[in-house]
């Protein structure tokens, strides 16, 4: 054998036994740890866990070393309002998505999810928690349009609500997920049955009986002031409907309740563009999936076009109150796709008055103190090594978290290939 092809074979096995590796270093990179930024540092991984982080950290001789020079170095994002299907993980995961919090589904594949989530092995998808079926009333949201033959089982009473929470527990759900929805805020004359505050109530108080967090799909201000008095734990959605004055901000931070944002639905729904432009990006467009481009593609047809305004001013307003607001982005509804519109979040955010280490705070740091989700969202020694290498500097221009470099999911680098199919 030739020496110039024994030298190759030498270097790809080098480089397949690196990318079979879950140990690794980044030097000379900018971190954004969750919280803030460090200008300079090395970042260590063994064994799919950050061993160390800082400017003066040495690196172990023997671990593969990707230079950080001129990029950054995030904590894997945080979606905190999703809805699965199969496929829908992996395509998160090829944005830098590696958590999804779901909130309504009907697969509660809770076993596998729980079990990925608490492994280091390799893994193709998005870790998941999830709410499983929601909590809702023959012919609710958001069952109206279910398929026949489909079937859900709906709460009847509020005596009833101890046995439907418990029954949900039992499953695996990890919080409850509720709605309160008669489509008033579309201001049409369609209408939709929806929990009484009777039965609101009993589902939030059998859902803390079983240390879970209740968790409210309300779009109306009148929806989100009933969730909120019965003891809610959050809302899953901005409010659209309109601007929320001052004393429904004290009422908010009386009872200690986080939001889940999810605007990027209302600009969709307000028919604006944002998601048509985001799947242009030179940055996006060669790593969606099919699914992905039909969901981001979609339009709801300024169904509402006063939404987006409000969640603007509402996001800004609450924020500025200091409630938690975590960055969601209820894919796969229409103008969303998984993983690709939480970046989209996060520019809706800083346009509606989060800087951009605000912005990212609440894809990381923040859902990951709020749903206890075992050492992710930091760049912090003990931590998961799910992360996300950018080009550019997203603590200053957001955009640039869109600029990936590569990713990794347990120490693993993620391949970004798209299915073909």
């Amino acid at each position: 054998m030739r020496m110039p092809a024994l030298v190759a074979i030498i270097l790809l096995c080098a480089s397949a036994a690196h990318a079979a590796s879950n140990s690794f270093a980044v030097r000379d990179v900018r971190v954004f740890d969750g919280d803030k930024t460090i200008p300079n540092a090395n970042v260590v991984v063994k064994g799919g866990r950050i061993v160390a982080v800082g400017s003066g950290v040495a690196i172990p001789s023997g671990l593969r070393i990707i230079d950080g020079h001129g990029k950054t170095l995030l904590p894997g994002l945080i979606d905190s309002h999703v809805h699965v299907f199969p496929g829908a993980q992996a395509d998160a995961l090829r944005f830098g998505v590696t958590t999804e919090l779901d909130m309504f589904d009907i697969s509660r594949n809770f076993k596998a999810w729980r079990a990925q989530r608490r492994s280091l092995r390799r893994t193709p998808e998005a870790d998941t928690w999830a709410a499983g079926l929601g909590v809702t009333v023959k012919g609710g949201a958001p069952l109206e349009n279910a398929p026949p033959g489909l079937h859900i089982p709906t709460l009847d009473s509020a005596g009833d609500a101890r046995k439907f929470v418990d029954a949900r527990v039992a499953e695996g759900s990890d919080y409850i997920k509720l709605f309160i929805e008669n489509l008033s805020e579309y201001r049409t004359k369609k209408t939709l049955p929806t929990l009484s505050p009777q039965e609101v109530c009993a589902v939030i108080a059998a859902a803390h009986a079983d240390h879970r967090m209740a968790i409210v799909h309300t779009q109306a201000e009148w929806a989100a002031r009933e969730a909120i008095k019965c003891g809610a734990n959050a809302l899953a959605h901005m409010i659209p409907d309109r601007m929320v004055g001052a004393s429904f901000i004290a009422l908010a931070k009386r009872h200690h309740i986080f939001i889940e944002t999810t605007d990027d639905v209302w600009a969709g729904v307000s028919g604006l563009d944002l998601a048509q432009k985001l799947a242009r990006d030179p940055r996006v467009a060669p790593y969606l999936s099919a699914a992905q481009k039909s969901t981001l593609l979609a339009t709801d047809q300024k169904l509402a076009p006063w939404f987006f305004p409000n969640v603007l001013a509402n996001t800004r307003a609450l924020h500025a109150a200091g409630i938690p607001i975590l960055a969601g982005t209820d894919s796969p509804n229409p103008a969303t796709a998984h993983g690709v519109a939480l970046h989209e979040e996060l520019q809706i955010l800083v346009r509606s008055g989060f800087t951009p280490e605000e912005a990212l705070h609440a894809a990381t740091a923040l859902p990951d103190a709020i749903f206890h989700l075992g050492r992710r969202g930091h760049v912090a020694v003990g931590y998961r090594a799910d992360l996300l290498l950018v080009d550019g500097n997203p603590t200053q221009n957001i955009s640039d978290t869109l600029s990936i470099d590569r990713i990794w999911m347990n120490g693993y680098a993620v391949n970004r290939t798209p299915p073909k199919t």
